[in-house]
């Protein structure tokens, strides 16, 4: 029995869907308690099961999820767009059933070959037993809730494809610890890239996020006005943002540039530390520019960093509103994804020849490009003869390296990190962390992430 999903399924004797459901729904709340107490007894995630370097392995804790999802809010001003996954969408009883949670998660499977995410069943479960017994009548709702979001994606966890994972917080030691070491590098004297450009960042990135009218009203606070028109907000919560309305609440009640940044580093560094802990077979999810710069906090200079470290931007189709059976059948179905998927880890293999061999990465990236362009044209033409594909909201998949050029492949060395493009603090908490005489796995891992395309003169529009 590998996860709690697992477990609910055994112990109800139900088969993932609305007879799941509902049989969650039926419990006492002393048989639900048992339940939830069933699903935090099973053994802690340890080593997930080794991936190939060649295949896109994205990990997305819960942490991550919530601090930067909401910077995306599928805003055209945004430069990344929504990775479309929002892992606390699945314990939320308001849009249980949407397909919110579940479309997000197998639109980013599309273009990577896994996906492996914190399992919202334990937290709910967790949430649950931490509330006095009076409470509890209401936190049911979320376990309810989770089991009906993963439900939706069942297929995708039994089939290997969806990995599900709970720590409990092990992690937050090593993740404090390289959150401290981050923050010092911002901090560093003469450091390119400190608390200051991370706030002015994230700013930016949030304010793009946001309606026009919670936009009006950041523009009064942050001129020096304490004392706004909150009509600005009310109108924010009739235009149907009222969720981000309560995230824009949020921040402006901590309105502290330092605060904020620290969070957004805990975040970053909480994802790290997950990815080492669970073996480090897996790769990091950006889900905004921000985040993908604090991965390279220490090196000289860290936007240059992400030029060097780039390996894939590659336009690709983005898809409409489908169900999630729609969105799993078309992963299934489509030979020109199967190609991308295949084309996609010959493309990474041959990346990392390349690096180990010192090509520079101007090099690495053409030879990338054009392995991926038959890929490339075979989606945009299966788009064109498809409805169900979105032609013009193209989006691009981004890859990059999170060790040095030289030094981040099978077999490098210590000191290769400690010199190579890739040297940094998160570099150099892996390496501290690892093998004194061998790079650890990790550092032969990517980011990825999903931009707003570049003007690409190959792609035809229609």
């Amino acid at each position: 029995m590998g996860n709690g999903f697992d477990a609910v399924r055994s112990e109800l004797g139900e088969f993932a869907g609305p007879d799941l459901v509902r049989a969650v729904d039926e419990l006492a709340l002393d048989q639900l308690d048992s339940l939830a107490e069933s699903i935090l007894n099973l053994p802690r995630s340890e080593a997930l099961p080794e991936r190939p370097v060649t295949e896109i392995w994205p990990l997305v804790p819960l942490r991550a999820s919530l601090f930067f999802d909401h910077l995306n809010n599928e805003s055209p001003a945004t430069d990344y767009s929504p990775s479309g996954i929002r892992l606390s969408a699945a314990t939320d009883p308001r849009v249980g059933g949407t397909g919110e949670f579940s479309s997000g998660i197998v639109r980013a499977l599309l273009y990577s070959h896994g996906l492996v995410i914190e399992d919202p069943l334990s937290h709910a479960a967790e949430m649950h037993l931490a509330q006095h017994r009076e409470l509890r009548e209401v936190t049911r709702a979320g376990i309810s809730a989770a089991v009906a979001s993963l439900s939706e994606i069942a297929p995708l966890i039994d089939g290997g494809i969806v990995t599900l994972f709970y720590t409990g917080g092990d992690e937050l030691e090593a993740a404090g610890e390289l959150g401290d070491e981050m923050l010092t590098a911002l901090d560093a004297e003469s450091a390119p890239y400190n608390v200051q450009d991370a706030w002015d960042e994230f700013e930016i990135e949030f304010v793009s996020g946001l309606s026009p009218s919670l936009q009006a009203l950041w523009s009064e606070i942050r001129g020096g006005n304490r004392s706004p028109d909150l009509a600005y907000v009310e109108r924010a919560i009739d235009e149907g943002d009222a969720m981000l309305a309560e995230t824009f609440i949020d921040v402006v009640r901590i309105l502290n540039p330092r605060s904020i940044v620290e969070n957004a580093i805990a975040s970053t560094a909480s994802t790290v530390a997950l990815i080492r802990m669970l073996g480090g077979s897996t790769d990091v999810l950006c889900a905004t520019p921000l985040m993908e710069r604090l991965l390279f906090l220490g090196s000289p200079d860290p936007a240059q960093q992400l030029r060097v470290q780039e390996i894939a931007r590659t336009s690709v189709p983005n898809i409409g509103a489908l169900s999630p059976s729609d969105l799993v059948a078309i992963r299934q179905a489509s030979e020109a994804l199967a190609t991308w998927r295949h084309d996609l880890a010959a493309a990474l293999d041959l990346a990392e020849r390349l690096r180990r061999a010192g090509t520079d990465s101007e090099a690495v990236q053409s030879g990338v490009s054009e392995m991926l362009a038959d890929a490339q044209d075979q989606l945009h033409r299966e788009a064109r003869r498809s409805h169900v594909w979105s032609r013009e909201n193209l989006v691009s998949f981004v890859a990059g390296g999170l060790g040095g050029a030289g030094g981040a492949t099978v077999g490098g060395t210590g000191a290769a990190i400690a010199t190579g493009a890739g040297s940094g603090v998160i570099a150099a908490f892996i390496q501290a962390a690892g093998q004194r005489h061998s790079v650890p796995r990790f550092l032969d891992r990517h980011y990825v992430a999903f931009a707003k395309p570049t003007d690409d003169p190959t792609i035809r529009r229609i």
